[in-house]
């Protein structure tokens, strides 16, 4: 798992524009690529300057080792932990996302990064319910997973219906940001947005044609003040409102 600066671009926007800062839990050790290819490394330029006054790419690399720590100090982060099932990368907290998270880690964190982790857990709705318990109230979820053209990468390719279906519909999470990001440094600015089945009764609806390449879920949900009750259960939205048509 590594941030590249297509992905990097999409963390900075998110977190400088939603003031997030405090504990950070990333999940699996990410590595640092940060500045690629030119096409892209156009727009990652304009974002440094904009929230970083042209502070160097080479600045947030980690001077003894591959990995993006210092990256997500630099966005402002009191303290940055990562948490993988082995101490294979050097993880900080070693922890399966499949088993049940001890009590310490409960409402620990105010931001969690899933850059590209849970869709290789196969028990994939308890690791989405282990983050739940992990974040604080008022915390953010940032995701990065894959979702189209990624074969044989994962168990999972996941798509808007994961956002609007379980974060937000199931546990009361606000939607700070949903669209799908291509991978390529060619496509770099040829974000898809979605429609919200949440409010409009039909499956997401994509603003406009996928290009070609991998496809990533850029979402970040907030968790509520107060908890609420959930049920295990999780419908996708148009099916509930089938449902509840066919009642009337």
């Amino acid at each position: 798992m590594a941030i590249p600066d297509t992905l990097a671009v999409r963390l900075i926007e998110t977190v400088k524009d939603n003031g997030l800062s405090g504990k950070f839990l990333m999940l699996g050790r990410q590595r640092w690529i940060g500045r690629r290819r030119k096409r892209s490394a156009v727009l990652y330029d304009e974002v440094l300057a904009k929230y970083f006054a042209n502070m160097p790419d080479e600045d947030f690399a980690n001077p003894d080792d591959e990995y993006s720590e210092r990256f997500f100090e630099k966005l402002g982060f009191s303290s940055v932990d990562s948490m993988d099932f082995s101490e294979f990368e050097g993880a900080s907290i070693v922890q399966d996302l499949s088993a049940p998270v001890p009590e310490t880690l409960e409402q620990k964190f105010d931001v969690i990064y899933d850059g590209g982790t849970c869709e290789h857990i196969f028990d994939l709705p308890t690791a989405y319910r282990n983050i739940h318990k992990m974040l604080k109230p008022g915390g953010v979820l940032i995701g990065h997973s894959p979702c189209n053209n990624w074969v044989n990468h994962s168990f999972y390719q996941l798509n808007p219906e994961i956002v609007y279906g379980f974060w937000e519909k199931s546990l009361g999470y606000s939607i700070l940001h949903c669209s799908l990001q291509p991978l390529l440094p060619m496509y770099a600015n040829k974000v898809v947005m979605t429609t919200n089945p949440n409010e409009t009764g039909k499956r997401p609806r994509l603003s406009g044609q996928l290009p070609n390449g991998g496809i990533i879920l850029n979402y970040a949900v907030r968790k509520p003040l107060e908890e609420r009750h959930s049920s295990d259960k999780v419908y996708q939205s148009d099916y509930i409102n089938q449902w509840s048509d066919s009642k009337k």
